[in-house]
């Protein structure tokens, strides 16, 4: 009988690849392009993601009972296929906490302190004095949608730069560095009163265009829009005619509907809206960080078939 295999879609460091080797050495560990359909049927275990899940998910001869993905969000994965096959899933939620916050902290900065504005100058009219006042983040309100550990870590670099902040979950409950909390069926007085507004939740049916007309409507502070989660939770035509209607002031997404953004797409053309190319949670040493996750992840599942974290709940989808 040959060796079940892990299939390696995630590339590793020699030294990480020798590793498992010593560790498991009754397990192959193959990359996507040594894999022939031949080992179909052997491969238990998949690190990172590749169009070959599908495939053997296809399969009525299937193994597959492991996937370690290496992001947070996992709306791109087939997840009833998974469920209905009996498959773990585990993916990287955490890693990019820190990244993304920052990054959301960027965003308001680059508005609050003019340096937009300073840019939109410097490649227009090149005057010395700016048409707009700047101002702080201190004292202003930061609603956040989502009160996992992206959420948390926004919250707690927020507040300590002076601002109120608000989390938006499913049912209110506290959460780390919130100031408070909401339900989602109770957001429209802290609607009325944020400054800035961020998107930190997955993508499921429930929160598939979440931010749209009927929510841009209830704002009255002309709030900043930020999107780290996913592109498909906002609506992004009721976005524009927010921008246009003034309900919001301006928005920063770095995750987009249709992503990649085409070129000639009007959100584009907009001043009033920064674009990144989905790049908030990108971090140094990218391999080091996520490996010890799937590392662990694999010893449990060798040792009993279980994970030791980051386990995806697939009803849920996150």
């Amino acid at each position: 009988m040959s060796m079940p295999i892990v299939l390696m879609a995630q590339a590793t460091k020699p030294e990480q690849r020798q590793q498992l080797q010593e560790q498991y050495p009754g397990w192959q560990f193959k990359d996507a392009d040594a894999i022939t359909p031949a080992d179909y049927d052997e491969v238990e275990v998949l690190y990172g993601n590749h169009p070959l899940l599908k495939t053997l998910l296809a399969r009525p001869t299937n193994q597959l009972k492991f996937v370690q993905v290496i992001s947070a969000g996992v709306d791109y994965l087939p997840l009833k296929d998974l469920q209905a096959a009996g498959v773990l899933v585990a993916n990287t939620s955490g890693i990019h906490a820190d990244a993304i916050s920052e990054s959301v902290l960027a965003a308001m900065l680059t508005v609050v302190r003019g340096y937009h504005a300073a840019w939109l100058n410097q490649q227009g009219q090149r005057a010395w004095q700016l048409p707009m006042t700047t101002s702080t983040l201190t004292g202003q309100q930061l609603l956040i949608y989502g009160t996992g550990q992206i959420g948390q870590s926004l919250a707690a670099k927020a507040s300590a730069l002076g601002m109120h902040v608000i989390g938006v979950n499913t049912t209110g409950h506290p959460a780390e560095h919130f100031h408070e909390t909401v339900a989602f069926t109770a957001t429209e007085p802290v609607l009325a009163t944020a400054n800035f507004i961020v998107n930190a939740l997955p993508l499921t049916p429930t929160t598939h265009h979440l931010f749209n007309a009927a929510l841009f409507a209830q704002t009255k502070q002309a709030p900043m829009l930020i999107n780290i989660g996913r592109g498909p939770a906002v609506d992004t035509t009721d976005l524009m005619a927010a921008l246009d209607q003034h309900q919001l002031s301006m928005a920063a997404l770095d995750v987009t509907e249709p992503e990649p953004l085409p070129a000639d797409h009007p959100l584009w053309q907009r001043d009033d809206v920064l674009i990144t190319p989905h790049i908030s949670g990108q971090i140094a040493h990218f391999r080091a960080t996520v490996f010890p996750i799937f590392a662990a992840n694999f010893a449990q599942f060798v040792k009993d078939g279980t994970l030791a974290r980051n386990q995806v709940d697939l009803d849920r989808g996150y």
